[in-house]
């Protein structure tokens, strides 16, 4: 079986395989099934044929793909499973390639099972956000931006990822009370919250108070929800260069309203934010931090032990 094991060690392979262990499957389905280009995929599948790990069955027009013996489909499944309750680097890849390819085809039951293997493997809050959810929605940004999925498949992954987002948040949930609220928001236009969520659930997680007002809040009404709430902390995301204008405005509406009395940190997350780091310095932002691990592990320990963010500006 060691010629099985070869081919499970390159991913685009391993995503054929997995697919396999449940049934055979034509070209277009694994087309569906994996996001791969049919050129490429058909090439894997000769190879795979070549080497006596798979077979090909015409039915009508159709050539159906499957397991050449069942020791072979045990092994890929002896496999899989152990690579999906294992915390390595390498398993959370492809746990993140999985679980990207179950959100955008509308399969919310595989990404909770791939989220309750990180549970059951340990995973921290933070190496799912990291190892899972940042990952596998930078593969949906970019099969939307290639044309390979469509706006309504992209919304979909948004809405599962963010109802698993609440998933982890109940799994992680502590007693734990710290005295202090942070307000979350996007101004105006901006639309993207799930890294904000993230931070949001950390600090939930960690003892917070959280307002999480999500995404295109007017000025004014961030402002006044500043005002009524007397936060220590507001943290605002900027992943778009179309919005950059007005979160600069926002920015400086923010720290026009800070006093002596009432001096909450301000706080700066996304892409954008890490290209434009010494504009939204000079507006008035305490911190750029595009990072999460470095938000979680920099930031938010001065703010609760000392009232005050540290002037941190973080690439992405």
């Amino acid at each position: 079986m060691i010629r099985v094991y070869e081919e499970f060690a390159e991913s685009s392979r391993r995503q054929i395989l997995a697919e396999l262990v449940d049934g055979s499957k034509n070209v277009r389905d694994l087309v569906a099934a994996t996001q791969l280009k049919q050129p490429n995929l058909s090439s894997h599948l000769a190879r795979m044929r070549e080497k006596g790990i798979l077979t090909a069955t015409k039915t009508g027009r159709e050539v159906y793909y499957s397991f050449a013996t069942p020791e072979i489909k045990e092994v890929v499944s002896k496999a899989l499973a152990k690579q999906m309750t294992s915390p390595c680097h390498t398993c959370l890849d492809e746990a993140s390639q999985q679980y990207a390819k179950a959100a955008v085809n509308g399969d919310e039951s595989q990404c909770s099972e791939i989220l309750d293997s990180l549970f059951a493997a340990n995973a921290t809050m933070i190496g799912i956000y990291k190892g899972l959810i940042v990952p596998a929605m930078r593969y949906v940004g970019y099969w939307y931006s290639e044309h390979e999925i469509d706006a309504a498949q992209e919304h979909m992954a948004s809405a599962i990822t963010e109802r698993m987002m609440m998933r982890i948040v109940q799994h992680f949930a502590t007693t734990k009370k710290v005295d202090r609220t942070a307000i979350l928001g996007c101004g105006p236009g901006s639309f993207h919250v799930i890294g904000l969520r993230m931070a949001s659930d950390y600090l939930r997680v960690c003892g917070w108070k959280t307002l999480f007002l999500g995404g295109n809040v007017p000025h004014r009404c961030f402002i006044s929800q500043v005002a009524q709430h007397k936060p220590d902390v507001v943290l605002l995301s900027c992943k778009a260069e179309d919005g950059l204008a007005s979160d600069l405005e926002l920015i400086r509406l923010l720290n026009g309203v800070r006093t002596k009395e009432e001096r909450f940190c301000i706080g700066v997350g996304g892409c954008c934010a890490g290209k434009h780091q010494d504009e939204f310095l000079a507006a008035g932002a305490d911190f750029i931090s595009t990072d999460l691990e470095t938000f979680a592990n920099e930031v938010v320990p001065c703010i609760e032990k000392k009232g005050k963010a540290p002037k941190l500006a973080k690439a992405p």
